[in-house]
């Protein structure tokens, strides 16, 4: 507003002064000069506001998923069908992870040429997982020479979604789980494995000494076996906590949630995913049969609200299944339940949902 009213007060000067030389001089020049400076400002304000009805903005970006650390291009374009152009276009842009709830915001200045408008490519790399939006909130065009501004609100965005690391590394112990836990040492701990016990028969050379079902065998005075289902012929539920910190506890857990479940595609494991929705008041889950399926249910639990609670998910979770669920939670280790199966990251960790 101070340079609009710098720059009224400079060429009223020049106007005063062309003046001042037409009533000494008499000069046709001085009078031509005076009849442009009258009528070129009136002139440059009306087209002005002619380009700033007209003016159009259109994102243009990747349409597939776009993943953490990963650049990618987002192309605004500013399409101007009008004759005239304008030397100074203001652009505010604000970009935000709708996930997290963070934004920031930025000026952009651009010339905008006649009948084309102008092309703008920004080049884009996001460290954090989450529903990225690229919005105008308005565009403030000047006259040619700065002594009045419009200002046209605008609400047009473009959305990506960027999906968590790919090379996120599985710990080998989950190997074991194509296998039914069959080649892992059975611990004393209540649900330590990742198998189910589907029927008790008599012993028979071969079993091995961890199935024996020793309270049983001591009532019957005969070796009785606990004969095991291996759970890849069954739904594994992967827990996720909606739950983060300054340290940035969310994107260990999506990198670890991802990271798994790719593993367990690529093992030909069924696999469904889990989370407590605050938006619905209710557990969602989502089942992941292959790679597509998965990015769509991560684009989905980006539209969902992150939480304050620790273990919200896992108390929802257990009241909603009972005590016995069988899942894999993943949430801040220091609120997981006994020892982790494995660690993601610095704070991360994956525990086995029916441990005490």
């Amino acid at each position: 507003m101070v340079r609009r009213i710098f720059r009224i007060i400079g060429y009223s000067v020049l106007f005063a002064v062309n003046g001042w030389a037409l009533w000494y001089f008499h000069s046709f020049l001085n009078l031509s000069i005076m009849v442009l400076m009258v009528f070129l400002p009136v002139i440059s304000i009306i087209a002005t506001k002619l380009v700033a009805d007209r003016v159009t903005v259109q994102w243009d970006g990747p349409v597939e998923n776009m993943n953490k650390n990963e650049e990618y291009l987002v192309r605004l374009q500013l399409l101007n069908p009008v004759f005239i152009g304008v030397m100074s276009c203001k652009l505010d842009i604000c970009v935000s992870n709708l996930f997290y709830g963070t934004s920031r915001n930025h000026e952009l200045k651009a010339p905008l040429r006649a009948r084309v408008g102008q092309t703008i490519t920004y080049p884009v790399t996001s460290n954090q997982s989450g529903r990225i939006e690229f919005r105008v909130d308005s565009i403030v065009l000047e006259d040619f020479f700065g002594f009045t501004a419009f200002r046209r609100e605008l609400q047009n965005s473009y959305i990506i979604y960027v999906l968590p690391d790919p090379g996120t590394e599985v710990n080998t112990d989950l190997n074991a789980y194509t296998e039914g836990m069959e080649e892992v040492e059975e611990s004393n701990r209540k649900g330590s494995d990742f198998s189910e016990v589907q029927d008790v028969r008599e012993y028979r050379p071969g079993d091995r000494l961890q199935n024996i079902h020793w309270k049983l065998s001591a009532k019957k005075d005969l070796l009785m076996v606990k004969e095991r289902v291996s759970m890849s012929s069954r739904q594994l539920f992967i827990l996720l906590e909606l739950h983060d910190n300054s340290e940035g506890l969310m994107e260990e857990i999506l990198d670890c949630v991802y990271g798994m479940c790719r593993f367990m595609i690529q093992n030909q494991i069924p696999v469904s995913i889990c989370w407590w929705s605050v938006a619905n008041s209710d557990l969602t889950v989502w089942k992941v049969d292959y790679e597509d399926l998965l990015e769509e249910g991560f684009r989905m639990l980006f539209y969902d609200v992150i939480y304050a609670e620790q273990t919200l998910g896992r108390d929802m979770y257990l009241a909603t299944h009972g005590e016995e669920a069988q899942f894999l939670w993943v949430g801040n280790r220091n609120f997981g339940m006994g020892e982790p199966i494995m660690e993601c990251g610095t704070q991360a960790g994956v525990f086995y949902g029916t441990v005490s």
